[in-house]
């Protein structure tokens, strides 16, 4: 009954064409996972070549905790995306192996089911490239140390068995079971989310979150054109790449850092950065690609009065040559207020995404 099961299974998978790359096979001893996605979510993107499956999501758990991937063994995917903080950091730039330091500020990780950007420069279109893009640069990982540091343990090797069929593990299979585990990271538990899912938006926001969400909503706050309408785009963010005036450079050639310009080789495109999601702000700070803004009130008075100009400025920032929106203290309240209705504790204390070990 169970070998004829999975023939079924492995004829519609393969009739629905969510088929499975060649050296790494769904094992008859895995199973198949399907996300729960919230009502007011779009539908996730789970390529084709990697379906969803329990095993892969227990061996990506177990990958993401465990330090022994990085070459000295002192960095995790963990070390710089905590759970406490939304899978974000607390630091600026983070420690990656041997005491180097990252480049950029670590992003958070949730939701990201849903996009097919990744990076601040958006090098990666592709879940499994940003794991494995991550695992090289910042913990010079190498396959054997799966093999020779981890199949005595944790029952790894029994797991890759059972997965994959093999006692070989490849640089494909870890970034496949990395991005399983890591699109499970659903973070839509918001009070705005609650509100959402039961027809009414206002429903758990305090009358000053309202305000704020109005505001939030209009030329007045300048908000929507980057991070979008929760009724359109839950996630907060267009998943496209903006320069937000943080710097005074005229001449695109002088900034410190290219972000999308260095992916397209547009000189127009440098120093734009993807567009972060504006959830779970009480736990990511700090801000910004090089983490350079400590906490969400310097954000808001960074739009409100720092935006500096510069020649590649985005058009979307009406209010760019006035320095910013100009908001005064009481209606900056209430868009701080709004934003922070997007926080989802349930989700910092989710077991399902806590270290198995």
């Amino acid at each position: 009954m169970k070998k004829s099961l999975y023939f079924l299974a492995t004829l519609l998978a393969l009739l629905t064409g969510i088929t499975s790359c060649s050296d790494c096979p769904v094992s008859e001893n895995d199973s198949p996972y399907t996300i729960t996605k919230p009502s007011h979510f779009p539908q996730p993107s789970i390529p084709a070549d990697n379906p969803l499956t329990i095993n892969k999501i227990k061996l990506g758990r177990m990958l993401f905790y465990d330090k022994a991937l990085s070459e000295d063994q002192l960095i995790s995917c963990a070390s710089c995306h905590k759970q406490q903080l939304a899978f974000a950091s607390d630091k600026a730039l983070d420690t990656k192996v041997h005491g180097g330091t990252t480049k950029r500020n670590s992003m958070p990780l949730f939701n990201l089911a849903f996009t097919s950007n990744y990076f601040w420069d958006g090098r990666t279109n592709t879940l499994e490239a940003t794991c494995l893009d991550a695992l090289k640069d910042e913990q010079n990982f190498k396959t054997e140390y799966i093999k020779s540091r981890l199949f005595g343990r944790y029952d790894y090797k029994e797991l890759f068995r059972s997965t994959f069929n093999t006692d070989n593990p490849t640089e494909d299979m870890i970034a496949k079971c990395l991005a399983s585990f890591i699109r499970t990271m659903i973070s839509a538990n918001s009070p705005v989310d609650r509100g959402m899912k039961e027809g009414n938006v206002n429903k758990y926001l305090s009358a000053q979150a309202q305000q704020g969400k109005i505001l939030f909503e209009s030329e007045d706050g300048d908000c929507f054109h980057c991070h979008g309408a929760i009724q359109g785009l839950p996630q907060m963010t267009d998943n496209l790449f903006h320069n937000n005036g943080l710097d005074s450079f005229q001449d695109p050639s002088k900034f410190k850092d290219f972000g999308f310009g260095k992916v397209t080789g547009n000189a127009s495109d440098n120093s734009k950065m993807r567009t972060p999601a504006l959830r779970n702000l009480s736990y990511t700070a700090p801000f910004m690609h090089d983490g350079r803004i400590p906490n969400l009130d310097a954000v808001l008075e960074h739009y409100s009065r720092g935006i500096k100009i510069n020649g590649n400025i985005d058009v979307l920032m009406e209010k760019r040559f006035q320095g910013g929106i100009n908001l005064d203290p009481v209606r900056t309240a209430q868009l701080k207020a709004y934003l922070l209705s997007f926080d989802d504790p349930s989700f910092i204390s989710d077991t399902a995404f806590s270290s198995p070990f």
